[in-house]
C-alpha cells in the first residue's frame, strides 16, 4: 500500500506570486509555501503518489531524482505535521 497525499478539503489555498498561501481556519493559521512546496502541494490531490510527484518535480525544476524524492518526502512530512493532509490509501 502506498500513501496517497490529499489536501484537507476545508482549507483555503490561494496562489500569490508563484507561491501558495494556505489558510487553516480550524488551527487559526496561515502557511506560505515556497515555490517547490507549492508545486508539491498542488499535486496532493489524492491521485498522485509521492513517487509521481517526485517525477513531476524532476521535469519541472530540472533536479536529480534523489533531490526530488528528498524534497517531496520533506514537504509531505511537514504538511502532515501541520495537519494539512488527509490520509488516503491506494
Amino acid at each position: 500500500m502506498t500513501n496517497i497525499p490529499r489536501r484537507r478539503t476545508d482549507l483555503n489555498a490561494r496562489l500569490v506570486e508563484d507561491e501558495v498561501v494556505v489558510l487553516d481556519r480550524k488551527a487559526d493559521q496561515v502557511h506560505q509555501l515556497n515555490q517547490t512546496a507549492s508545486f508539491i502541494w498542488e499535486r496532493c490531490d489524492g491521485r498522485s503518489t509521492p513517487r509521481d510527484i517526485a517525477e513531476q518535480l524532476v521535469e519541472a525544476f530540472e533536479v536529480d531524482p534523489d533531490t526530488a524524492a528528498t524534497s517531496v518526502t520533506a514537504a509531505l512530512q511537514q504538511f502532515t505535521r501541520l495537519g494539512l493532509l488527509e490520509s488516503s490509501r491506494k
